[in-house]
Formats: structure tokens, C-alpha cells, sequence
């Protein structure tokens, strides 16, 4: 215990132990595979694999048991173009692998169960009787809804400035069967689209602008998927450019969260950016007045992470440096196939806001009107980091938004510390007793119900997985 410091003294509230925990590491030993790509599903049927893919190699599933012993490893009997787009989404007791090439065109499915038994299910994607959607040169999306898997084909029409969104419930070795079409409003050469979600009844659509003036507006479509009408609201923020907007869909009160970076155009200076946030109820309407917290990266912030108080949406992170952002409902680039003229359609993002790299973690607490109600800031000299800025992994357990962030401790040794608010307005932190010699990678953490949570990590040459139960 004294060799962890639990950094009282470094935040400007109240901090204190909370919560019981249990570690547990795999007992196989793996070799890193010395490059690629790595990625976990947990919880495939009582199962977790952890998934190496490699433009040179066929994918290597490696599958744990629930006590992570190595039960088996496979190889896919399958190559993967160094540009494949690759999607892994789990249903039910099993999930899926999606690849996708442009050059050639190709959509690969492939289903997997936990004990490791695999089937192509890509003629789902490629029966010539459904061209309609299937033949687009765009990436597809995948949703579990209600344990049913779902895709959903975009196809632009420049003559009409339109997108169709076809959904399709896909049944692995039996259909693939259309739901609906939705069509909705977009110009390619004004409107980038930032995001697409689907729930049970509607697909929500978030998309930037900017007007013949140059005011910036962010406009979110809820679309309902039995008769296509179409709810719509919008934002202005003047000259101020819209970074990253981000949707979390409330599936109990249907309500829609967005949140988004506000950052000054290019050339302007003084003016740093800000956090936009409102909340919308079922109808779209605001709940509460829109809020901007001003000035989120000041006192050379490199993150800053925010919470809602007796929320459990989650915590929202602002990084000052680009990161990649991989969520299963973030869009890609090439969201919808073009009919049109050939086009070229890119996203840039100035962060060019400093004079020298920020290094500081700011945390801040919110009320239940998006105000600011606590605020925190761990400065670190570049050097020396008391907390990380990244990597970071944000999750809910037991009602309870964590973050999860890498500590220093003593003699250059690192560990874990867990942050969530609590009922009296404070934050907690809780660390969590690692191998400090393990390079954690939290960005692929996956939670098991409220039971426990899983991430990968590696030391040197060594590869596996690492448990940990939170008893509150």
C-alpha cells in the first residue's frame, strides 16, 4: 500500500476508497505478435477472445474461458487487405467479423461462437437479387438491437441531394431481409455527415454546415423507421466549427444526448475552444438550456474528461491532439457510396491552438443542469505524469460512471486508478492494484454485466488478459 499514492494531494476534492476489488491475469502465457492489430470480444457465450489481425497473416482468434485459461487458438483461413475497414459487433452467442474492400470491392462476413467454430455468412451480403443496397462502394454498419443483427447500406443521389439508408435484418445462415428505406436531406458539397445510429424505431442522424454567411450550424435527425417521418433540430455557434459531435441514445426515456467540441476556425487566435452539451427528450425538445463549459483545454490541458452527477451516461472526454475514437457508433469516412459525379470527401481538424504539447488532466463534474459544479486539474511537467492524459477507458457498472487512467507511482512504476462521482458532489478514486511492469490497453476494455471487466495487456514479449470484479 505504500507504494501507491492516492493522490489526495493532487485533486482539489474529497477522494476516498470505495470499493473492494479482485484481479485475476490469464494463466497462459502468448507472444505479442509483433505488430497488426489487436481487438476483444468478451463474453462470447462464457467465452473471451482476443483477436490479432495482420495485413501479412491470416486473423489469430486466442480464446479464454471465464477463468482465463487458454482453451484454444485459431487461425481464420482468411487474408485481410491492409486497407480492409474491419468491424467485429456481438449479438448474442457469437459475433461477427465485417471486412471491407473497396479494391477490390468486397463485403466479407464471417460468424463466430465462443467455443471458436466459424461459418461465411458473406452471401448474406452478395445475393444479386438485393443490389439495391448491397452493392455499395461504402462501408456498411452494424447494430445489435434487442440481440437482433441489424446493417444499414447509405447511398448518396447527387441529383436529388439525398442519402437512402436501407435498413436490413440480417439471420446469419438463413435471410437477409429489408425493413425500411429512409431518405433524408444532404448535400454533399455543404453537409458532412458525422453520425449514424440506429435504435429499435429510428435512425438518428447527426450533420455540420455552414450557411452562405459562414455560420456553423449541427443539425440531428431522428427518422422513424415504420413511416419515415422526420423530427429535426438545429444549433448555431456563429463562426465557431462543430469537432467530433457525439450522440448517446437513452434507450429507457429516449432521449438523446449530444456533445461536441467547439474549436475556432482556422486563423483565429485568443479564443480557445469550448464544449458544447444539450439534452433532448423524445420529441427533440430541450430539457434543459444548451450548455458550453468555456475553455476546456486551459492551464495546458491535454485532456479533460466530464461527468454528469447521478448520471450514468458516462464520462466524455476532450483531448486536445488528435485520437482515434473507436466507438460502434462513430461513422466512417466512406459512409454512403456516391451515384453522382466523383467526388472527394475528407475531414481536417486544426488543433493547433498551443505554442507547447499540454500535459495536464482536467476532471469536471457536472449538475443536472449541464453547469459546472466541481473542477479538478493534475498538472504534469512532460516529464513526469501523476496522471495520464492516455490512454483512458470509460465505462458503467453498478450504476456508477468510472474512468479508468494510468498513474505514476513511486520509483517510475505505474498503475490503474479508477475516478467516479459520488452522491455528495466529490469525486472518488480507487486504485487498482496491477503489475506495474504490464502495459495495460484500456482502450479495448469490455465490461462483463456489472459482474466484472476485462483488458488486454502486454509485458515485452508476453501477451493476456487481466479480470477485475468491483464489489461496491
Amino acid at each position: 500500500m505504500n507504494n501507491y499514492r492516492l493522490l489526495t494531494i493532487f485533486f482539489l476534492f474529497c477522494c476516498k476508497i470505495a470499493a473492494a476489488q479482485k484481479i485475476q491475469y490469464s494463466k497462459s502465457v502468448l507472444k505479442t505478435p509483433g505488430g497488426g492489430d489487436l481487438q476483444l470480444i468478451a463474453d462470447v457465450n462464457g467465452f473471451h477472445h482476443l483477436i490479432h489481425f495482420s495485413n501479412v497473416k491470416k486473423p489469430v482468434i486466442h480464446i479464454f474461458n471465464e477463468q482465463l485459461q487458454l482453451q484454444a487458438t485459431r487461425e481464420l483461413n482468411i487474408r485481410l487487405a491492409e486497407n480492409a475497414d474491419i468491424r467485429l459487433l456481438k449479438v448474442n452467442d457469437y459475433y461477427v467479423l465485417y471486412a471491407h474492400t473497396q479494391r477490390p470491392l468486397q463485403h466479407l462476413l464471417i460468424k463466430i461462437y465462443g467455443n471458436g467454430s466459424i461459418s461465411d455468412i458473406s452471401y448474406l451480403l452478395n445475393d444479386p437479387a438485393d443490389s439495391s443496397w448491397n452493392k455499395s462502394k461504402a462501408t456498411f454498419q452494424l447494430f445489435n438491437i434487442d440481440h437482433n443483427f441489424f446493417l444499414v447500406s447509405h447511398t448518396y443521389y447527387n441529383n436529388i441531394k439525398k442519402i437512402k439508408s436501407t435498413v436490413v435484418k440480417l439471420e446469419p445462415e438463413r435471410k437477409a431481409e429489408i425493413v425500411t428505406r429512409l431518405i433524408f436531406p444532404f448535400n454533399i458539397r455543404t453537409d458532412e455527415l458525422r453520425e449514424v445510429t440506429l435504435s429499435s424505431n429510428n435512425l438518428f442522424i447527426v450533420k455540420t454546415s455552414q450557411d452562405e454567411s459562414g455560420t456553423s450550424i449541427l443539425t440531428l435527425l431522428k427518422i422513424n423507421c415504420a413511416s419515415g417521418d422526420i423530427l429535426s433540430k438545429q444549433f448555431e455557434s456563429g463562426k465557431y466549427l462543430y469537432s467530433s459531435p457525439t450522440i448517446r441514445y437513452n434507450s429507457k426515456d429516449s432521449s438523446v444526448f449530444i456533445y461536441s467540441l467547439l474549436r475556432t476556425p482556422p486563423g483565429f487566435r485568443g479564443v480557445r475552444p469550448g464544449a458544447f452539451m444539450v439534452r433532448l427528450n423524445h420529441a427533440l425538445n430541450e430539457t434543459a438550456p444548451i450548455s458550453i463549459l468555456p475553455d476546456v483545454f486551459k492551464d495546458n490541458t491535454a485532456s479533460s474528461f466530464i461527468v454528469e452527477k447521478n448520471k450514468t451516461t458516462g464520462w466524455l472526454l476532450f483531448s486536445a491532439a488528435p485520437y482515434n475514437r473507436k466507438t460502434g457508433m462513430t461513422v466512417s469516412k466512406d459512409i454512403y457510396s456516391d451515384l453522382g459525379p466523383n467526388f472527394t470527401y475528407t475531414q481536417t481538424y486544426d488543433y493547433s491552438y498551443y505554442t507547447s504539447a499540454p500535459t495536464a488532466v482536467r476532471m469536471t463534474l457536472l449538475n443536472s443542469k449541464l453547469e459546472k459544479e466541481k473542477d479538478s486539474l493534475i498538472k504534469n511537467n512532460g516529464n513526469y505524469y501523476k496522471i495520464h492524459p492516455a490512454p483512458y477507458s470509460q465505462f458503467v457498472m453498478h450504476n456508477t460512471s468510472y474512468l479508468l487512467l494510468v498513474q505514476e507511482l513511486v520509483a517510475k512504476k505505474r498503475g490503474l486508478l479508477l475516478v467516479y462521482p459520488n452522491d455528495d458532489g466529490h469525486f472518488n478514486t480507487l486504485p487498482v492494484r496491477v503489475y506495474h511492469q504490464f502495459n495495460f490497453m484500456l482502450s479495448l476494455l469490455q465490461t462483463v454485466g456489472d459482474n466484472y471487466f476485462i483488458v488486454p495487456f502486454t509485458n515485452k514479449t508476453e501477451m493476456g488478459l487481466m479480470k477485475v470484479s468491483l464489489n461496491n
